[in-house]
């Protein structure tokens, strides 16, 4: 634009959330802007004037998820400049600050609409407090509160060591970086892991070894409590994720409620026209997939189909349901199968356009290769950027005889 901005794209996950803007320009301008400087264009005069457009309206950004973007932006500008933080660049940083909700040891930011990807709920609030926590830490600004935020998104890493999706992990990522980046020369500490006074495990720390995620597996769980120790000699602040995962038979799900997966947001169900038939015989397979919150609309959606042992998918019933999607028009509203993944346990399908109140239903086979009795993997739908939203459905046998 003439003004310096960049339009915010049309048709995109975040576009519904974005109308309520008092400016939509502005965090796609300030995404851009932020970007370029970091790409080392900062002196380029389409970022300088995109630049100016962001500090003129900074303080049109009445949301955290875009307030923080902007102070992303005028602060790589600074530092880029060389001429320290900028006054109205610490305005953004005080006005950011003041929207945090500290909890605990923690802080954190929500946001009332989605990021740039269609993040919502809980990860949007990741992306958000990650983007807040960075600018916090370049600008040296608010301390206290960029670490309550860093302990916030350690809290909220998932049992895969990730934030949920890839968006709010490289977040997140780059924020616990940069928080080390300017110790890093001084890091040099050798860690010990123990699980009951067993297996040990120690890993080095160094300057060229600081940033990377390590991985340590134990295999002599006992039942019952189980105690880790963990001793570090030597120089340097560490952040350490213990998680654990086990094995629980589908039948003693309903006496544990607490991990039992709620069906409150999404619901999947998966039946088979016949549980018993012989080698090379097929089986039909329907799906039906709904979002239960009234309002509620996934962009995006996956549906992950457990593969049972000795069947082989007919994929061209699911080449067929793909190109039927294509063949809608594109101002279609109806959900749409994107296109599909096979590996060896589990077929992903990628759907457009889920939304209440327009569940989505279709069907497939699998041909039986060897006589045996199988047990089908359980098979669940999540919103793809919100996997929170989620449901699943529970596993079931089928029988071939020879």
């Amino acid at each position: 634009m003439n003004d310096g901005s960049w339009e915010n794209d049309t048709g995109l996950v975040h576009e519904n959330t974005w109308q309520n803007l008092q400016n939509d320009r502005l965090p796609v301008t300030a995404y851009i802007v932020w970007s370029l400087v970091e790409a080392e264009f900062g002196d380029d005069p389409g970022t300088q004037q995109g630049l100016a457009y962001v500090r003129e309206f900074q303080g049109q950004a009445d949301d955290p998820y875009v307030l923080a973007l902007v102070a992303n932006a005028l602060v790589a500008a600074d530092l880029d400049a060389g001429n320290g933080i900028q006054p109205v660049t610490q305005s953004v940083l005080d006005r950011l600050a003041g929207m945090a909700i500290e909890d605990g040891h923690g802080a954190y930011w929500n946001s009332d609409v989605a990021t740039f990807i269609g993040s919502e709920g809980k990860t949007g609030s990741i992306e958000t407090t990650a983007l807040a926590a960075l600018a916090l830490i370049k600008a040296d600004s608010h301390p206290e509160l960029a670490n309550a935020a860093l302990t916030s998104l350690i809290q909220q890493k998932d049992s895969f060591g990730t934030w949920y999706n890839t968006q709010a992990t490289i977040l997140a990522l780059k924020a616990l970086i940069e928080t080390v980046r300017s110790g890093a020369e001084n890091v040099d500490a050798s860690v010990t892991i123990n699980l009951n006074g067993g297996q040990t495990r120690t890993v080095a720390v160094t300057p060229e070894n600081f940033d990377v995620v390590q991985l340590l597996s134990f295999d002599d769980v006992q039942l019952g409590e189980n105690e880790v120790s963990i001793d570090v000699s030597g120089e340097g602040n560490l952040m350490f994720q213990v998680t654990s995962e086990f094995y629980l038979p589908w039948d003693k799900l309903a006496l544990y409620p607490e991990i039992a997966p709620s069906q409150d947001l999404v619901s999947i169900d998966v039946t088979y026209d016949r549980t018993e038939l012989t080698v090379d015989d097929t089986v039909g397979v329907d799906v039906t997939v709904r979002l239960n919150e009234p309002g509620a609309r996934a962009e995006w959606a996956l549906i992950d189909l457990g593969i049972p042992p000795g069947f082989s998918v007919m994929a061209e019933d699911l080449n067929a349901l793909v190109a039927a999607s294509l063949d809608r028009p594109p101002d279609s509203e109806q959900a749409t199968i994107e296109r599909y993944e096979l590996t060896g346990r589990q077929i992903l399908v990628y759907i457009g356009k889920l939304s209440h109140g327009e569940p989505l239903s279709f069907s497939y086979r699998l041909q039986a290769k060897y006589p045996l009795v199988a047990q089908t993997p359980a098979s669940n739908a999540y919103d793809y950027y919100n996997p929170d939203v989620t449901g699943e459905d529970q596993p079931q046998v089928l029988i071939v005889n020879g």
